[in-house]
């Protein structure tokens, strides 16, 4: 019973809604809960309902409605021992129209019913018909009073002597409409029944009919026209702007322009855009390098980019211009040099060095400074060597001698200035080999490269009692000596200060 009350009330909501959508008839949805009292015979009680509807044209209505009573039947057993909830649908007629001050109206239904009375669990259908009266408040609320009588049936009669009886109910309640209206979806102010041009933006200006205002008759609203006071009669592209307009003076009209804001002057092709005769991508007006190759790149001012040492910085914006490959570099084309000492990050062993301080090829002052360690060295606190023990980096030799090669000279010499920057240490010249050879012969010769190296710092202003030089051969590798990269880097003379 239930599903067929469903039914029948969506076939009614869709026939209303074909009858009221060309006319401008108050089909909101409302919502209208109520209160009142039942009776039969002698038994009394209280009850009440909420019913969801609306109106399908301007005289019918339809509504779902759930509902409970509940009797007073102490003549037969305890006191309120009968109730009845429902649920059914309604078919209002109203009696005036629905702009009138009071609106009566007749009220039908069919309805689905559950009893409990003396302990017995009935059910069935029923049917009801009365009137009522809304009194309307505003677009929203109004007030509600209505009175039924319901005939109810039931499958089983079980102690009930008849299968049907009657109910009567009165209630006083609201009712709520939801929404606005008319209905206005776009919000312009003419009612949806009105509007010719429903979709119109919020905000935009229009006419009684809903349309967007057009001043000069051209076909496109004001909203969107770039040039709203065109003359009559005169074709225009969709930007409400005549086809012939050149808003550039460039020659090519507007429609045909893809480069509308050329600058007065300016040499443009058909399509309106600057001319670009190397096809650089820079236009010959603002092309310092106009016949630049094809396929070169070039800067903003469509000159080639060169970047001699290939690290990504263009020969004229770089003050290293002769970075070796590999190299990381900054903006300006300089190797990276975080603490500024001299060193480039990528082979500084003391990258955070504190400002000032006289620093070894390494990268360390050989005082006040912070090495990274090297495997397995035991560190400090803070993450520091404790050894304090340098590579002084590039310094070479003459294969198989203890001759320095010129370019290990020029190093030293630096090495030298910072160690009289650092007048209270001394320290250790350790020389160090690779593999390749007796170990005897490489101790030997590790102490001799490491008596020149004193022997130079000392003619270069270092006090010689300073320096002791110490061979260790190949007994202390830091690399591999399976590769020559690694056994270059083995044989190395370090620094290790022992005083200060």
């Amino acid at each position: 019973m239930l599903k067929k009350l469903c039914f029948a009330f969506a076939a009614l909501l869709w026939a209303g809604a074909a009858t009221a959508q060309e006319t401008e008839i108050d089909t909101r949805w409302y919502i209208a809960p109520s209160i009142g009292f039942s009776f039969a015979d002698s038994d009394v009680g209280p009850g009440g309902s909420l019913s969801i509807g609306r109106s399908l044209n301007e005289y019918f209505g339809i509504e779902l409605e759930g509902s409970y009573t509940k009797l007073d039947v102490s003549d037969i057993q305890s006191k309120y021992d009968y109730s009845r909830p429902t649920f059914g649908i309604n078919a209002l007629l109203y009696l005036l129209p629905q702009d009138a001050s009071v609106r009566p109206y007749l009220i039908g239904g069919a309805n689905y019913h559950f009893v409990e009375f003396l302990d017995e669990k009935l059910n069935g259908p029923g049917v009801s018909a009365g009137a009522g009266v809304l009194f309307p408040l505003n677009s929203h609320w109004s007030f509600k009073l209505q009175g039924r009588y319901n005939l109810d049936f039931i499958k089983e009669k079980g102690i009930v002597p008849d299968d049907t009886y009657y109910l009567w109910d009165v209630g006083l309640g609201v009712a709520y409409k939801f929404g606005a209206f008319p209905a206005d979806d776009d919000g312009d102010g003419v009612p949806n029944s009105l509007d010719k041009c429903p979709d119109t933006p919020r905000g935009v200006a229009v006419y009684s009919d809903g349309c967007p205002v057009d001043l000069d008759g051209d076909g496109v609203p004001d909203y969107l026209d770039k040039c709203p006071n065109t003359p009559k009669g005169s074709p225009v592209g969709a930007d409400g702007c005549p086809l012939d307009t050149d808003s550039d003076g460039d020659g090519v009209p507007d429609i045909n322009d893809r480069c509308p804001g050329t600058p007065a002057g300016v040499k443009v092709g058909p399509d309106g855009c600057p001319l670009d005769s190397d096809g650089d991508g820079v236009p010959d007006y603002l092309d310092k390098c106009p016949q630049t190759a094809p396929g070169q790149a070039v800067d903003a001012e469509g000159c080639p980019i060169q970047d001699s040492d290939g690290d990504g910085v263009p020969d004229h914006l770089d003050k290293c211009p002769n970075t070796p490959r590999g190299q990381k570099v900054g903006p300006d084309g300089c190797p990276l040099d975080s603490d500024g000492d001299g060193v480039p990050d990528d082979i500084d062993q003391c990258p955070n060095t504190p400002p000032g301080l006289k620093v070894l090829p390494d990268g360390c002052a050989p005082v006040g400074d912070c090495r990274k360690p090297r495997p397995g060295e035991p560190v400090d606190a803070r993450g520091c060597a404790l050894d304090r023990r340098f590579v002084l980096r590039g310094v070479k030799f003459e294969f198989d001698s203890d001759r320095l090669l010129p370019e290990s000279k020029v190093i030293l010499k630096e090495v030298a200035e910072t160690l009289n920057a650092y007048p209270q240490i001394k320290v250790d010249v350790e020389g160090h080999t690779d593999s390749i050879g007796t170990d005897a012969y490489n101790l030997g010769l590790s102490e001799r490269r490491s008596i020149a190296v004193q022997q130079f710092l000392s003619t270069n202003g270092v006090t010689k009692g300073r320096l002791r030089p110490v061979g260790y051969g190949e007994s202390n590798p830091i690399d591999t000596n399976e590769t020559e990269a690694g056994r270059e880097n083995n044989r190395r003379v370090e620094f290790k200060v022992t005083e200060g």
